[in-house]
């Protein structure tokens, strides 16, 4: 049986500890308790150092959660707000386009011996009581009116008048696809010249389509 050993030469006669003999002994456990409280202590000060500035930064950061779920409420009310408006200016650029066609249409196809009176678009409000309208009858935006008047004439000319305007009228695209008559009417007008000239009132009543 052999054993070894080690001879520390600087100190003659000492007997060399290795790392392993170092924690045996009398004071062996004292000196595994050091190794150990000082290893603990060492990863405390890590996590310490590691964790509180994060978990600080995140408590702050949490103080600022109502404040900004406010915040994104009142843009996403005022994003809604603008969406709206932005529609609305939408609908009325396409109105306005509709309008400057319409116009253009009227003003190409009347015939000279007509003079337009009114041109009015207006939308058939639903009768006081009534449920929601049907969705048939929601995709109609509403009617439109014209009146003219023309020179009382003996025989057709003011029935020929009328009825070349309605047809060029209806014949254009722009309007054709979008409205249809509805109705049309003559009559005599209360509207005379001081020379005691007569008119007829035209009037015509033309319906958006289904879109």
């Amino acid at each position: 049986m052999s054993a070894r050993f080690e001879i520390d030469l600087l100190h003659p006669g000492w007997v060399a500890q290795t790392w392993q003999d170092w924690f045996v002994g009398e004071r062996g456990w004292r000196r595994l308790a050091l190794v150990a409280g000082g290893g603990v202590a060492i990863l405390l000060v890590v996590l310490v150092a590691g964790i509180l500035p994060t978990y600080w930064r995140l408590s702050d950061d949490l103080k600022f959660v109502p404040s900004l779920r406010r915040d994104l409420a009142a843009r996403d009310a005022d994003l809604g707000l603008l969406r709206s408006n932005l529609g609305a200016l939408s609908a009325e650029a396409r109105r306005q386009v509709r309008w400057s066609e319409l116009l253009t249409t009227l003003s190409g196809e009347i015939p000279p011996a007509l003079r337009l009176q009114l041109v009015e678009a207006a939308r058939a409000a639903p009768p006081p009581g009534a449920g929601p309208p049907p969705a048939a009858a929601a995709r109609f935006e509403g009617t439109l009116r014209i009146e003219a008047i023309t020179p009382l004439r003996p025989g057709s000319p003011p029935l020929l008048d009328v009825a070349q305007f309605m047809a060029g009228l209806m014949r254009d695209p722009a309007v054709n696809k979008r409205l249809r008559l509805r109705s049309w009417e003559i009559k005599p007008s209360a509207f005379a010249t001081p020379a005691g000239e007569q008119y007829l009132t035209v009037s015509i009543v033309l319906v958006e389509r289904p879109q």
